[in-house]
């Protein structure tokens, strides 16, 4: 450095220091107002919504299994009756699309010969499984009802659905949300005060819709069984949303 920045420097620094010192004491009024500044008035409240609609398709398991000392004999009468509930599903003008048969189980059976002190050889389990996608659920009673008939000696419960889903679980949601509003307004109402806009909003949906009623259920206790019994209930679709809104007080 030479002597003559060696001599600027002592007089330039009490001007920095008076400039510095001016610039703390104009912002210590802005930061003592922040602090003291009172947080917006928020109220937070719960919502839930729920939309009802008949099913109108339906996911049926069909199961044909036999056993047998011999493979072949199990196979082909799984195959035979296999072959028969196809036919009647075909009757029912369901498209081959919505009807699943991919593939064949087999399993050796065996059981303990304590005289052998080892397992023995006593047959086969042979399966067949098929899956069915039914849009005409007035069918659904003849459909299993005829299966059994024609040699299905397993049926899963129908898995009841809607071809519109997501746009019901949309007007759940929907409803969910003006709930929240609603409930909001009634709290603040009886307060005098208003509701102003949303702060935060934390949406959960229910679980997987189920009939109100079961899946399959008897007309009546003493209703004779077949197709004519098998009845559904109503898709129900839940939502729940956590709602946060600033409050407008009069005055304020």
């Amino acid at each position: 450095m030479n002597e003559k920045s060696r001599g600027d420097f002592p007089m330039r620094t009490p001007a920095l220091l008076a400039l510095t010192g001016a610039l703390l004491l104009s912002l210590a009024p802005l930061a003592a107002t922040a602090g003291d500044r009172t947080p917006p008035r928020a109220l937070s409240v719960h919502g839930e919504g729920r939309v009802s609609a008949a099913p109108d398709e339906a996911r049926i398991g069909l199961g044909v299994q036999a056993r047998s000392p011999d493979l072949a004999t199990a196979r082909e009468d799984v195959n035979a009756r296999t072959a028969a509930v196809l036919a009647h599903l075909e009757s029912l003008g369901i498209p081959a699309g919505d009807i699943s048969a991919p593939g064949l189980t087999l399993r050796p059976e065996y059981r303990w010969d304590k005289a052998k002190e080892q397992q023995v050889l006593k047959g086969y389990l042979v399966q067949r499984r098929i899956d069915v996608r039914l849009t005409q659920l007035g069918q659904l009673g003849v459909l299993i009802e005829g299966a059994a008939d024609a040699g299905a000696n397993e049926v899963s419960p129908p898995v009841l659905g809607h071809s519109e889903a997501s746009r019901l679980r949309r007007e759940a949601l929907a409803a969910a949300a003006l709930d929240a509003r609603a409930n909001a307004e009634a709290l603040a109402d009886s307060l005098g005060i208003a509701v102003g806009p949303v702060r935060s909003l934390d949406a959960f949906q229910g679980p997987q819709p189920r009939p109100m009623a079961s899946e399959m259920m008897l007309r009546s206790a003493d209703a004779a069984p077949g197709a004519e019994t098998y009845v559904t209930g109503d898709l129900v679709f839940e939502s729940r949303v956590n709602a946060t809104f600033d409050l407008i007080v009069p005055g304020a």
